[in-house]
């Protein structure tokens, strides 16, 4: 990469201003911003986040007329980008429109038991089921459960938005120490009452919060909103064509076994994903905490990470060996396949921007940054910049059975960037 990353701006959201949407991992719009001006991505140009989450890279993106795609595999997670990718032309009718569908919602059944009455009582389950039934009857063509979150238009995902924040708001019984985790009752018996009428204000006052959120931001027009791409999708096997995008701007997954899947539970509960749904999501996560028995073998991880893997499976700490080495070498087995399919999508000289983050297992310092940045140039990737950053968020200072060290240690946010090669032909 011929550009130098000149940032000072943390990729991690301020803790004061408006934020679109609560997530653990979100990036602050200004730092997004740097980074498009770092790397020259203008008008006319192409971005891909294969990482989505929140869709913050893709919406600052989208305001400087740049043809964005994303995919992720939370459908909570599209549903949230979607939503605030909307057209200047469509702002001033969101509140009426949202007054229109507060109006002919009614109380609905889902098929079964509903997996809402993991959080609520059996009453406002039937409010809150209807409203989400009553924004596909008035915005979409399905109404069966789960919902198909690629079917849904960037307005009607805006309205799933609103209703997100409604009803998480009314859960806050159910949180944790760990913004990654949300308790349930057992039994599907919820014990959170939420009204009609608490209900329908509290969408209103999102809808309304929201709308002023977007019409904060530069405009995105229609013609780069109708040219956007996102949907779910896998890092690993992505759909798009070969030598597509001009940049590659994301957040990974760190190695931190962070469970985003159940900290999004009551958004899939609202799209109608609950149980099984949920456990498939968790397992096909990279970096999951639910380890599997994938075939990993062949992968090309670069030397540090091997030389990590070896440290790890010989610390003599209990189940190091079998638990924590193979799940970390699924980790880095799923990020030398996002690889190769970044590489695969990217134009030849591309650029690649990732954000990750350090972490520790016992006493050994997993440098993320250095692992991945081996991982590139073991595949013929031209390594930048890299600009560090101290991330005052630490998962292990909340878990007190964390590793001294670990807890007594800020973590390190690393911004690092690549150019793709020039030549064609595929991996090195």
């Amino acid at each position: 990469m011929e550009r130098s990353l000149e940032l000072v701006r943390s990729p991690k959201l301020s803790p004061v201003g408006p934020k679109w949407y609560r997530y653990y991992a979100g990036f602050d719009p200004g730092f997004v911003a740097d980074i498009c001006d770092a790397l020259g991505i203008e008008e006319g140009g192409s971005v891909l986040d294969p990482w989505m989450g929140s869709g913050t890279t893709l919406g600052v993106a989208a305001t400087r007329g740049v043809e964005v795609a994303g995919i992720d595999l939370n459908p909570a997670m599209v549903v949230v980008a979607k939503g605030r990718l909307l057209a200047a032309d469509t702002l001033s009718s969101l509140e009426p429109l949202g007054a229109e569908i507060l109006s002919t919602a009614g109380p609905a059944e889902y098929p079964g038991i509903d997996p809402l009455r993991h959080w609520l009582d059996a009453e406002s389950t039937l409010w809150t089921r209807g409203l989400a039934q009553q924004i596909r009857r008035v915005l979409t063509t399905g109404d069966a459960w789960p919902c198909d979150v690629d079917d849904l238009s960037s307005l009607a995902s805006f309205y799933f938005v609103a209703l997100f924040e409604a009803v998480t708001h009314a859960l806050r019984s159910y949180g944790s120490r760990n913004p990654t985790w949300i308790k349930r009752a057992t039994a599907y018996k919820g014990a959170v009452e939420l009204s009609r009428s608490q209900l329908h204000s509290a969408f209103t006052a999102s809808v309304k919060r929201l709308a002023v959120y977007l019409r904060s931001a530069r405009n995105i027009t229609p013609e780069t909103h109708d040219a956007a791409v996102l949907s779910t999708g896998d890092s690993r096997m992505m759909p798009f064509d070969e030598s597509t995008f001009e940049a590659i701007v994301t957040s990974p997954p760190y190695l931190t076994r962070l469970d985003y899947v159940v900290g999004h539970a009551p958004e899939l509960a609202l799209l109608g994903f609950d149980g099984s749904d949920i456990r498939t999501l968790r397992d096909r996560m990279i970096g999951t905490p639910t380890r599997k028995d994938d075939d990993v073998a062949g992968e090309s991880l670069g030397a540090i990470a091997e030389g990590l893997l070896e440290r790890v499976r010989d610390h003599d700490s209990y189940a190091a060996r079998s638990y924590y080495e193979p799940n970390f070498r699924q980790y880095f087995a799923g990020m030398a396949k996002s690889f190769d399919e970044i590489e695969r999508v990217g134009k030849p000289g591309a650029s690649v921007l990732l954000v990750v983050q350090d972490s520790r297992f016992k006493d050994i310092h997993i440098d993320l940054a250095a692992a991945l940045t081996s991982m590139g140039e073991q595949r013929g990737w031209t390594p930048g910049s890299r600009k560090d950053f101290v991330n005052v968020r630490s998962m292990a200072q909340l878990n007190k059975n964390a590793h001294p060290l670990a807890r007594s240690t800020k973590p390190i946010e690393s911004a690092i960037s690549f150019s793709l090669p020039r030549a064609t032909g595929g991996s090195a």
